[in-house]
C-alpha cells in the first residue's frame, strides 16, 4: 500500500480519519501489513499490503462477491491474446477512444484515478502504463482484489482495497477520474451505487462507466429463470451447470444461418433486419453467448460471468439519463449498445 493512500482514507461507516497500528513496510515505505483503526473500536486489517474494510453485507451481496472472486480466479479463461484484444478494442469504440494510445494517453494524465469494482484488473491493465505517473487505486468487494494487484502493481502509486462500493473509505471530492466498467449493476442497487461513487469525485472530475441495458420481454424472463436457478449453486457447480449452455450457443454459430425479419416484431422487442439465427436468440431470448476466437473456457467464462451473480440489474436508457443528472452528471459521451449503455461524464 502506497503511504500517499493513508492521506485519504477514512472509516467508511463513522467517516472518521484512520490511524496506522502497528505497520510492516517495504524498503520503499510502502505498507505490507497491519492494522487501521478509527478509535471507535472499528480495526480494519491490512493484508499482502491491501486494507481490507469488507464487514457487513448482505447474503445477496456475499454470493456476488464469491461469484467474482471465483471468476477473476479463474485466469485461463481470460487472458489470452484474443481475448485482451477483443476486449481492448470493445472498450475503445464504447468509451469513445480513437485508438489505444489515445486511452491510454487519456489515463496516463488524470491525477488520481478511481477503478471502483476492478475486479482481477482486466479492463485497467488494458489501459493502465507501465510507467504511468498517475495514482491508481483499484477497489473491489471480492478476493479478485489480489488478482488485480500481482497483475498491476508494476509501478509505485498502485494502492488496492478491498471494500464495497456503497461504503467505500474515502472521503467527499477525492478523485479527479473514476471509472466503473461493468460494476455498477452488481451491487444492491444500481442507482444508488452510482450515486454514492459520484460523491469522491471531485467537481469537473469526469466519470466513465458501463452498465447493463434492459434486453427484450422474453430474454429478460428467460435470463432471471435460469439465473434464479444458477445463482443458488457454488461458483463450480454453477461453472459446469452453464456448459450446455455454451455449447448450444456454438451449435447455433456453426449452423451459420441468417434469417430476415421483414417488419419489427415490438412485442418481442426485434426490429426488422437480417440476423444470424445465434445473435437472434441470444439477443431477444437467451444469452447463449459464442464468440469463435474464443476457446471453449473463454465462452463458458462470459456466459457464468452473465447468469452466475445474483445481483446483475438492467437499466433502461431513461433511467441512465435520470440518474446521471441527479446526480450532477453532465454527459459527453453516451454509447448504447444491445448489451448496454456506456458514458463518459464531468460532475458539475
Amino acid at each position: 500500500m502506497d503511504k500517499f493512500l493513508l492521506d485519504i482514507l477514512i472509516d467508511p461507516i463513522s467517516k472518521t480519519s484512520l490511524s496506522l497500528h502497528p505497520g510492516t513496510f517495504d524498503d520503499s515505505g510502502n505498507v505490507l501489513a497491519g492494522t487501521l483503526s478509527s478509535g471507535n473500536d472499528r480495526v480494519y486489517p491490512i493484508k499482502n499490503g491491501i486494507p481490507r474494510f469488507v464487514t457487513d453485507i448482505t447474503d445477496d451481496q456475499q454470493q456476488t462477491k464469491e461469484s467474482f472472486g471465483f471468476k477473476w480466479e479463474q485466469t485461463h479463461t481470460y487472458d489470452s491474446a484474443g481475448s485482451q484484444q477483443q476486449a481492448k478494442k470493445w472498450l475503445i469504440e464504447r468509451y469513445g477512444f480513437k485508438d489505444g494510445t489515445d486511452m491510454k494517453d487519456y489515463f496516463g494524465s488524470r491525477d488520481l484515478i478511481l477503478d471502483a469494482g476492478c475486479g482481477g484488473g482486466y479492463s485497467s491493465f488494458l489501459w493502465l502504463e507501465d510507467g504511468s505517473v498517475s495514482r491508481y487505486v483499484g477497489v473491489d468487494i471480492s478476493r479478485a482484489i489480489d488478482i488485480a494487484q500481482k497483475r498491476l502493481s508494476v509501478a509505485t502509486g498502485r494502492c488496492f482495497i478491498q471494500a464495497d462500493l456503497l461504503k467505500l473509505p474515502f472521503g467527499k471530492s477525492i478523485f479527479d477520474t473514476i471509472f466503473s466498467e461493468g460494476v455498477l449493476h452488481h451491487t444492491p442497487s444500481t442507482e444508488k451505487a452510482l450515486k454514492t461513487v459520484v460523491g469522491h469525485l471531485k467537481p469537473k472530475g469526469e466519470f466513465l462507466f458501463y452498465v447493463y441495458k434492459k434486453k427484450s420481454p422474453i430474454r429478460e424472463s428467460t435470463d432471471d429463470y435460469i439465473r434464479d436457478i444458477v445463482s443458488h449453486l457454488s461458483p463450480e457447480e454453477a461453472w459446469a451447470k452453464i456448459r450446455p449452455l455454451t455449447k448450444l450457443g456454438q451449435a447455433l454459430a456453426k449452423l451459420d444461418v441468417t434469417i430476415n425479419v421483414l417488419e419489427d416484431v415490438p412485442y418481442l422487442g426485434i426490429k426488422s433486419g437480417v440476423y444470424d439465427i445465434q445473435r437472434l436468440i441470444y439477443w431477444h431470448f437467451a444469452k447463449l453467448f459464442w464468440n469463435e476466437k474464443f476457446s471453449f473456457e473463454e465462452n463458458n467464462h462470459v456466459n457464468f460471468d452473465w447468469y452466475h451473480p445474483r445481483y446483475a440489474h438492467r437499466q433502461t436508457k431513461d433511467e441512465v439519463l435520470q440518474w446521471c443528472q441527479e446526480a450532477g452528471l453532465k454527459i459527453i459521451h453516451f454509447d448504447e449498445q444491445e448489451s448496454g449503455f456506456t458514458v463518459r461524464s464531468i460532475k458539475e
